[in-house]
């Protein structure tokens, strides 16, 4: 009995940590999910203007053309977190330009490679161009300074230079077992914008 005692706290601390891990690594890979069908939504509207006005977080800022593609981005990744990371909240959804990924403005990569852009296009403050969208609860708030916007003329798609966007998330996870555990962790895509026809 006195082993017993000694292994069945150990044990339920294995198992509990076991379930908790392979939450957090669903999740992870959910939150991945929804970047790349955000990436690969953005690579095709590229620099295209919006031809439906969108109002779900766009009304007050000063790049409506812009907020407005975003949104349908963000709209196509909405879904995939949506219900299906239940013991996650997610925080933040970002656009954003790595550097060195194309473009007149933004030059150093000919040809998509592995190093290209540098990092493989995580994100690096506070250089890059980002347009960052904040949650809460179910409100998404525009929250990228004038200086930060990764504006429609930003995104560029004239070979061979075509410019590189990513998608990134970024999340809190909550353990459903273990209450104390909590972690924040991001996940993103970078995707080379479709040329224009």
């Amino acid at each position: 009995m006195v082993e017993l005692a000694i292994i069945l706290p150990l044990m339920m601390v294995i198992f509990l940590g076991s379930w908790t891990a392979a939450d957090l690594i669903g999740d992870n890979q959910t939150a991945l999910q929804a970047t790349r069908a955000g990436a690969r939504y953005a690579a095709e509207l590229g620099a295209a203007a919006p031809t439906t006005t969108v109002t779900a977080f766009c009304g007050a800022t000063t790049q409506p053309d812009t907020c407005q593609v975003d949104d349908q981005i963000i709209q196509q990744m909405l879904p995939i977190v949506v219900g299906s990371m239940p013991n996650a909240v997610v925080n933040e959804i970002d656009i954003y330009q790595p550097d060195g990924g194309g473009g007149p403005d933004n030059p150093g990569c000919g040809a998509f490679s592995s190093t290209c852009p540098p990092d493989n296009g995580a994100y690096i403050p506070p250089s890059e161009l980002i347009d960052k969208y904040t949650f809460s609860g179910s409100t998404i708030t525009a929250a990228s300074t004038a200086a930060q916007w990764y504006l429609l003329s930003d995104r560029y798609q004239v070979p061979p230079d075509e410019a590189e966007l990513g998608v990134r998330i970024v999340f809190t996870y909550t353990s459903p077992t273990l209450k104390m555990f909590t972690q924040t962790d991001s996940r993103y895509t970078v995707v080379r914008l479709a040329p224009e026809e």
